[in-house]
C-alpha cells in the first residue's frame, strides 16, 4: 500500500542521478502502456506509481513568512568562506528567473520545487530574518498516499520543528514527529528515543544539529524501515500514509548566542530559514483501485505527464471517486473495501433481476446471508419485490414459463373470491419439493379447483357470504355418481350403478364394499363349489362357505386342508384281486413329466384275466364315470372286448339319488383305444356314499376271432370322477357365466390333463382355480391334509390335491412311504437301493434293511457288489496272492492289506525301509535292520534304506543328504556334525552363499565354520562384510566405501559395515561426509565446517517467517536483507555505514567520485578514502597542504614543507 521514492542523497550523487531517469523513462513507458496498467489491476490490488507531489503544485504551497515581500530586504550569511561577499539583498515582489536581478533575488516558497537538476540550488525560499514561528503548509486537491520527504536546507537546519499531517483537508491535523535540538525544553513530554511501533510519535534530536551551516537535510519516512511491519495492509497502516494536507511548523532557530545580548537589525539579519528543495514523495491514493491517476483540473493537466502525480484516480474493480473511496451505482452488493494484495474487494453488481435501476447495501442484510450479499434494490419495478425484486407482490404470482428476469414474470392471480381466501390471493411461486403451485388460489374448506370456483365433491351452493364456501351434500359421497355427492347447483343425489337407497347408502342384494368405484358395490362372486350360497357380507363380502373351505370366496380351502382333485377316487390295479396277471412294480422317475402311472407300478393281464376293485370311500351319492389308466404297450388295436360289472352289496333305496337307476346300467362293455393313455366309459354309474361296491374288470378276447391269444396290457388303475356336464358350476345351461366357465375348462383341457397324469406343476392357473370349486361340488368339504410327520418337509400340503412335501425318495401323497428302489423310511428320508446291475437281479430291496436280491451264491454285500475276504475282482473273484504275509486283499486291485513280517508291496514282497531280505516264497529271507550305521532304532540311522549286493553279499547303505560312507557314519562335503553318536546328525554349513560349493574345505567339517568366504565377506557363517566394505553380506551385497576426502577423518577408519557411513570431522554430515551440517559452510578446509553465524536480524525470512540462517557453502556469505551487508549481514548493505541495529540506522556513504579511492565509506564513521590532493570527510575538499578551488588542488610547496608540514598520504 506505500511506495518508497528517492532520496535527496541520490539525486544529489551521479550513480542516483541515472537511477533517477530510469526511474522517469520507467514512468513514461507505463503512462504510454493504459492497457498494461489495466491489466495490473486485474484479480489483484493495485497502486500508482509514486512520485513528488510538489510537482505541478506550486500554487498549493504557502508560507506564514517570506522575506522582500514588501519591499527588498538585506540578509547576511554566517560564514563567507563560499562567497565573495557577507551580505545579500532578497526581492521575492517577482518570480523568481534566472537572469540579472531582481528577478533573481526572489525566494518565494515556490522556490523549493526543483523544475530541473541545472538551476538546482541557484533559488530557494527564504522566511523574513528573525522569524521564529514560520509555516510551510501544503494543501493537495484530493487524498494522496504520502511516503517520505526530504528538505534540503541553506541555511542552518531548525533548532526544533513539527511535520504535521490532515486527511480532512485541514479540518483535523495530527502530529507525524518533532525535531529538535534539544527535545525536552523545545518539546516538552513528548517521549524520546526510537519509536518502538509505527504510530509512536516522539522527539527525536536527528536532523537539528548545527552543523553543517548549509546543505543539511531532513529526512522523514512515515513508515520505518527499523520496524517490523505484520500487516502493510492495515488501517493503522493506511491512516499513516494518507493525507491532503501536510505542514511544517519550524518553531526555533540556532543562533550563535549574540541575538541575546544584541538587538540590532544587523545582528538578525543573520537568523532566519531558507530551503533550497522540498521533496514530498507520494502517490494518489486509491485504495489498491487503480494503477494510474489523471489530472483533477486544468491547471495540473498544463504539467508534463511524465513528472506530475496526479490526483484523480482511474479506478477499476467497480469503484468510482477522486479515491476509489466508493462502489459505482448498481455495483452495492457487497461493502465497499480496499483492495489487500490479491483480494481485490471487488464491488459486486446487484442482482435485481432486469426489475430495478438502483440499489443500496444493507448491512444487516449482508451478515444474515453470512456475509455473501447485502445489496437491496431500490423502487422493484414489473409487479416484483424482494431484496432482489426475486418475488411478485401479492395478488400476483410467478409464471413458471417464463425467467425471472422477464418483465411479465408475475402475473396477476386468477381466483374466485366467492370460493377462496383473502381476497383471492394465490400462491406466489413454483416449488415443487415444497408442494407449492404457482397462480393457485388458497380455497376456502369446502371449496376446492385451481380457481377456487367449484364446490368440492359432497358439496353444493357456493356463495360468497359463506365463510366454507359450500354446504355439505345429505347423499352419501362414495355412493354417489361420479364420487361427487350431491349436484353442485341443486344438492339432488345420483346413485352409481349397484348401488340404492334414498342417499346412495347401501349396495343391491348380492353385493357388497361401498366404496369409490365406478359401480359403488362389487358383486359377492362367491364359489359355486364351496359358498353355501351366492349371499356375503355387506361390508367385508365374506361369504358363507362349507366345511373346512375359506376365503372371502369361499375359493381356498383351510390351513392344513387341501381340495381334492378330480381323480381323487383312484385305485391303483397292483392292490386289486388279480386273476391271470402279474404286477409289475415300476421304479419311480426322477422328472415326475416321465411317470405314466401312479403307486409302484401296473399289472400285466392277459385274456380271460379278472381285475376286482374295492370302492368303499364314496362320500357324495352322484353318478360317477370310470376311468381306466394303462399303458397300451406301443399296440396298435387296443382292446376290444372288456366287460366291466359294478357289484353292489344290495339294491339301492328308493329315497336315495340312485334308487330310479336301471340294474342293467351296472354292466358296461368297453373298447379301449390304440394309443390312448385312459378310456372313461360312459355312461355313467350311480354310487351311494357309504356304500362298498366291487368293480369287476373282465378282459376278453383282444381282438375278436384273432388266433393269437398271448395278448397283454399293462393295467395301472381306475378312477371314479363325476361327469363335466353334472359339475355345480358348469350344470346351469342358462346361466351366461356356466357356459363360459365351461368353455373355458374344456379349451384348457384341464380334465383331459388330470386323467392323463400331467404333473401339477405344468397345469395352467386356469386349470388350478377350477380344483377347489370341482372338489367342493362332489366332495362337499375340504380335506385334511395329514402329512406323514417323518416322511415330509411339513404339515402343510399343496392347496390343490393335497400331495405333502416329500423327503428325498418319499412318495405318497402323505409322504408316508419309500418309493421303488428305496429303502430305510425314517427323519432322513429314504436311502437307495443302489443294487448291483451285475451282482443282483433287479434294484429292488428290503424296504428295512435294503438287502439286494444277489444272483449267485459267491457274491457279497448288502448291494451284490463284493468278493468274499480272501477273494478279489468281483464279478470273477480270485484268491489274493500274498506271499502268506497277509490274510485281505483290497476288493478292486488285489493289493494286500496288513502285510506282516516286516513286509510291505502289493504283494508282500519285499522289505520295509530301512530292512533288507527277499520274503517272496520260494527264497526265504527274512526282513532284517539296515546297519546305517545303528540301525533304525538306535538313535543314529542315517539312511532310510538299504539292500544286499549279489556279489559279495555285503549291505549297501542308501546314505540321506549330507550323509556319506559305506555306513553313512561321515558328514558329506560341505556338511558338519558328529553322525555317530546317538542323536548326532550332519547338519548344511550357514554360510550365507558366500561360499563355492565345489570347493573342498570351505567349511570345517565338525565346528561348521565358513573358511573361503567370498563376495568381500568373512566370518563363521560369512555374515560381515570385509574392512572397507559395507552392505548385507548376508544377501551378497558388499560394497566398497566410498567417502569425501575433504569431510572424512579418515584416522577414524574405514566407513561402517553395515550403513557405509563414513566418520566425518566436526560439523560435516551425509552418508559420504560430503556435505555441511545446516547454518555451518566451508568443507573446503579438509578440517570440518565452520558455523555461518548468520545475523538473524539482518538476513532475509523463509516464506514462514523465519530467518534465514544458511550462509553460501563455499564462502560463507549470508543471504543479507535490504539494506544489511557484510559476510554476516551485521553490518550496513555496501556503500552505506553506521549501526543497523540502531534507531538512526545506516547512512549513505556519499564518497566523491571525483576524489575518493572508492565509493565506500568507512562502515563505522563514514569516512573516506580519498586521493592524492582531496580530503575532507567526503574527499570533496582540497587536503591539508594543497590550495586552489577543489577539484583543481595544488601542493602548497617547498614552504609548506620547509616549515614542518606534511601533506597527509592517500
Amino acid at each position: 500500500p506505500f511506495h518508497l521514492g528517492y532520496t535527496v542523497a541520490e539525486r544529489s550523487h551521479p550513480v542516483r542521478q541515472m537511477r533517477h531517469s530510469l526511474l522517469l523513462l520507467t514512468a513514461l513507458v507505463a503512462s504510454a502502456n493504459a492497457a498494461a496498467d489495466e491489466d495490473r489491476c486485474r484479480d489483484r490490488s493495485c497502486y500508482p506509481i509514486t512520485g513528488n507531489l510538489l510537482i505541478g503544485r506550486k500554487h498549493r504551497l504557502k508560507a506564514s513568512s517570506t522575506c522582500g515581500v514588501q519591499d527588498r530586504e538585506r540578509f547576511c550569511i554566517v560564514s563567507h568562506l563560499e562567497e565573495q561577499k557577507k551580505c545579500f539583498y532578497c526581492d521575492s515582489r517577482h518570480e523568481w528567473r534566472p537572469y540579472r536581478d531582481p528577478y533573481r533575488l526572489s525566494h518565494k516558497i515556490e522556490n523549493v520545487v526543483s523544475d530541473s537538476y541545472e538551476t538546482k540550488n541557484q533559488a530557494w525560499w527564504q522566511s523574513a530574518n528573525g522569524d521564529q514561528n514560520v509555516t510551510i503548509q501544503l494543501d493537495l486537491e484530493a487524498e494522496f498516499q504520502f511516503t517520505h520527504l526530504i528538505m534540503t536546507f541553506k541555511s542552518f537546519r531548525p533548532a526544533a520543528m513539527i511535520i504535521e499531517r490532515s486527511s480532512d483537508f485541514g479540518k483535523t491535523w495530527a502530529v507525524y514527529r518533532y525535531f529538535a535540538y534539544d527535545c525536552a525544553n523545545s518539546f516538552p513530554g513528548i517521549p524520546e528515543g526510537p519509536p518502538t511501533k509505527h504510530t509512536d510519535v516522539i522527539c527525536t534530536r536527528s536532523y537539528s544539529d548545527v552543523a553543517p551551516s548549509t546543505g543539511g537535510e531532513i529526512v522523514y519516512k512515515a513508515i520505518s524501515p527499523h520496524i517490523a511491519t505484520d500487516d502493510p495492509y492495515s488501517d493503522e497502516i493506511s491512516s499513516l500514509l494518507r493525507i491532503t494536507n501536510l505542514r511544517f511548523n519550524f518553531t526555533k532557530l540556532h543562533t550563535l548566542g549574540d541575538d541575546l545580548l544584541d538587538y540590532r537589525k544587523e545582528i538578525t539579519e543573520k537568523y532566519y530559514y531558507a530551503i533550497y528543495e522540498i521533496v514530498v514523495r507520494g502517490s494518489c491514493s486509491c485504495y489498491g483501485h487503480a494503477s494510474s491517476c489523471i489530472p483533477i483540473d486544468e491547471t495540473l493537466a498544463q504539467y508534463g505527464q511524465e513528472d506530475i502525480v496526479h490526483g484523480r484516480c482511474e479506478c477499476t474493480h467497480n469503484t468510482e471517486g477522486l479515491n476509489c473511496e466508493r462502489c459505482r451505482p448498481f455495483f452495492n452488493d457487497h461493502p465497499w473495501r480496499p483492495a489487500v494484495a490479491n483480494n481485490t474487494h471487488e464491488c459486486k453488481r446487484c442482482e435485481c433481476n432486469s426489475h430495478a435501476s438502483t440499489c443500496h447495501f444493507d448491512q444487516a442484510v449482508f451478515e444474515t446471508s453470512g456475509f455473501v450479499t447485502g445489496g437491496v434494490c431500490d423502487d422493484c419495478q414489473h409487479n416484483t419485490q424482494g431484496k432482489n425484486c426475486e418475488q411478485c407482490k401479492p395478488y400476483f404470482y410467478k409464471d413458471p414459463r417464463r425467467p425471472i428476469h422477464d418483465p411479465y414474470v408475475c402475473l396477476p392471480c386468477d381466483c374466485d373470491k366467492a370460493g377462496s381466501k383473502n381476497e383471492g390471493i394465490c400462491e406466489g411461486e413454483q416449488d415443487e419439493e415444497r408442494g407449492l403451485v404457482a397462480g393457485k388460489c388458497y380455497c376456502k374448506m369446502n371449496v376446492d379447483s385451481h380457481r377456487c370456483d367449484r364446490c368440492k365433491n359432497g358439496y353444493w351452493n357456493l356463495t360468497a357470504e359463506n365463510p366454507d364456501g359450500c354446504v355439505a351434500c345429505t347423499c352419501h359421497l362414495q355412493g354417489t355418481w361420479n364420487n361427487e355427492g350431491c349436484n353442485k347447483q341443486t344438492g339432488e343425489c345420483t346413485c352409481k350403478r349397484f348401488v340404492t337407497g334414498e342417499n346412495c347408502d347401501q349396495c343391491i342384494a348380492d353385493h357388497y364394499g361401498l366404496s369409490e368405484e365406478p359401480d359403488g358395490c362389487k358383486a359377492c362372486d362367491c364359489d359355486v363349489g364351496g359358498s353355501l350360497n351366492n349371499q356375503c357380507d355387506v361390508k367385508t363380502g365374506q361369504c358363507q362357505c362349507k366345511p373346512q373351505f375359506g376365503g372371502r370366496r369361499c375359493d381356498k380351502p383351510e390351513a392344513d386342508h387341501y381340495c381334492a382333485d378330480i381323480d381323487h377316487y383312484k385305485y391303483d390295479a397292483e392292490h386289486a384281486n388279480i386273476t391271470h396277471g402279474n404286477v409289475e412294480v415300476r421304479e419311480t422317475p426322477k422328472d415326475p413329466r416321465g411317470l405314466s402311472w401312479t403307486g409302484e407300478g401296473f399289472v400285466k393281464v392277459n385274456e380271460r384275466s379278472t381285475v376286482i376293485f374295492k370302492v368303499a370311500d364314496i362320500q357324495t351319492s352322484s353318478d360317477y364315470n370310470i376311468v381306466l389308466r394303462y399303458d397300451p404297450m406301443r399296440d396298435q388295436i387296443g382292446w376290444e372286448n372288456l366287460e366291466i360289472t359294478v357289484v353292489r352289496p344290495s339294491d339301492p333305496s328308493p329315497e336315495s339319488p340312485c334308487g330310479n337307476k336301471d340294474p342293467a346300467s351296472d354292466l358296461l362293455i368297453a373298447r379301449l383305444h390304440p394309443g390312448a393313455r385312459y378310456f372313461e366309459v360312459r355312461p355313467s354309474v350311480c354310487l351311494e356314499a357309504g356304500v362298498e361296491y366291487e368293480i369287476k374288470l373282465g378282459f376278453g378276447e383282444k381282438r375278436t376271432n384273432a388266433p393269437d391269444r398271448t395278448a397283454s396290457l399293462l393295467l395301472d388303475s381306475i378312477v371314479l370322477t363325476p361327469p363335466t356336464e353334472n359339475l355345480p358350476i358348469f350344470a346351469n345351461l342358462e346361466d351366461q357365466r356356466a357356459q363360459q366357465h365351461k368353455a373355458e375348462y374344456e379349451r384348457h383341457a384341464c380334465r383331459h390333463h388330470s386323467l392323463s397324469l400331467v404333473p401339477k406343476s405344468d397345469l395352467s392357473e386356469t386349470c388350478k382355480s377350477y380344483t377347489c370349486t370341482i372338489a367342493a361340488a362332489f366332495i362337499q368339504k375340504g380335506l385334511e391334509c395329514k402329512c406323514d410327520p417323518t416322511g415330509s418337509v411339513s404339515g402343510i400340503c399343496a392347496p390343490e390335491g393335497g400331495q405333502c412335501e416329500c423327503k428325498t425318495n418319499v412318495v405318497g401323497r402323505r409322504c408316508d412311504k419309500c418309493g421303488v428302489g428305496t429303502y430305510g423310511f425314517g427323519p432322513s428320508g429314504c436311502s437307495e437301493c443302489a443294487c448291483d446291475s451285475v451282482g443282483s437281479l433287479n434294484n429292488q430291496c428290503d424296504k428295512s434293511s435294503g438287502q439286494c436280491v444277489c444272483r449267485e451264491r459267491g457274491i457279497y454285500g448288502r448291494q451284490c457288489n463284493q468278493c468274499q475276504p480272501g477273494f478279489w475282482g468281483f464279478p470273477n473273484c480270485a484268491v489274493c496272492q500274498c506271499n502268506d504275509h497277509a490274510n485281505l486283499c483290497d476288493q478292486q486291485t488285489g493289493t494286500c492289506l496288513e502285510c506282516r513280517d516286516l513286509t510291505t508291496g502289493d504283494h508282500c514282497d519285499r522289505c520295509q525301509d530301512g530292512y533288507y531280505g527277499d520274503p517272496r516264497l520260494g527264497v526265504g529271507l527274512p526282513c532284517k535292520p539296515c546297519p546305517c550305521p545303528g540301525g533304525p532304532s538306535s538313535g543314529f540311522q542315517h539312511a532310510d534304506t538299504c539292500y544286499l549286493q549279489p556279489a559279495t553279499s555285503e549291505v549297501v547303505c542308501q546314505c540321506r543328504a549330507g550323509y556319506t560312507g559305506d555306513r553313512c557314519g561321515e558328514c558329506a562335503m560341505n556338511f558338519w556334525g558328529e553322525p555317530n553318536e546317538v542323536g548326532g546328525s550332519c547338519e548344511r554349513c550357514d554360510c550365507n552363499g558366500n561360499i563355492d560349493m565345489s570347493v573342498p574345505g570351505s567349511c570345517d567339517s565338525k565346528t561348521g565354520d565358513c573358511l573361503l568366504c567370498l563376495h568381500n565377506s568373512e566370518g563363521a557363517q560369512c555374515e560381515h562384510c570385509v574392512e572397507g566394505f559395507w552392505g548385507d553380506a548376508k544377501g551378497r551385497q558388499c560394497q566398497r566405501c566410498i567417502c569425501n576426502t575433504l569431510g572424512t577423518n579418515t584416522s577414524s577408519g574405514a566407513c561402517d559395515r553395515v550403513s557405509g557411513q563414513c566418520p566425518c570431522f566436526p560439523n560435516v554430515i551425509g552418508l559420504q561426509c560430503d556435505q555441511c551440517a545446516p547454518n555451518h559452510y566451508n568443507i573446503a578446509s579438509g578440517q570440518g565446517c565452520a558455523e555461518c553465524g548468520c545475523d538473524p536480524t539482518g538476513v532475509e525470512m523463509d516464506h514462514e517467517g523465519n530467518p534465514l540462517l544458511q550462509c553460501n557453502h563455499f564462502d560463507g556469505q549470508c543471504k543479507c536483507k535490504r539494506g544489511r551487508g557484510g559476510r554476516r549481514c551485521s553490518e550496513c548493505e555496501d556503500y552505506f555505514w553506521g549501526d543497523p541495529t540502531t534507531p538512526d540506522g545506516c547512512k549513505m556513504c556519499e564518497c566523491d567520485r571525483t576524489g575518493s579511492m572508492s565509493l565506500q565509506c568507512h562502515r563505522n564513521n563514514g569516512t573516506c578514502v580519498c586521493q592524492d590532493g582531496s580530503g575532507g570527510p567526503l574527499c570533496n575538499e582540497c587536503a591539508r597542504g594543497f590550495t586552489g578551488q577543489w577539484p583543481h588542488c595544488k601542493p602548497c610547496g617547498e614552504c609548506f614543507q620547509s616549515m614542518g608540514f606534511h601533506r597527509p598520504r592517500a
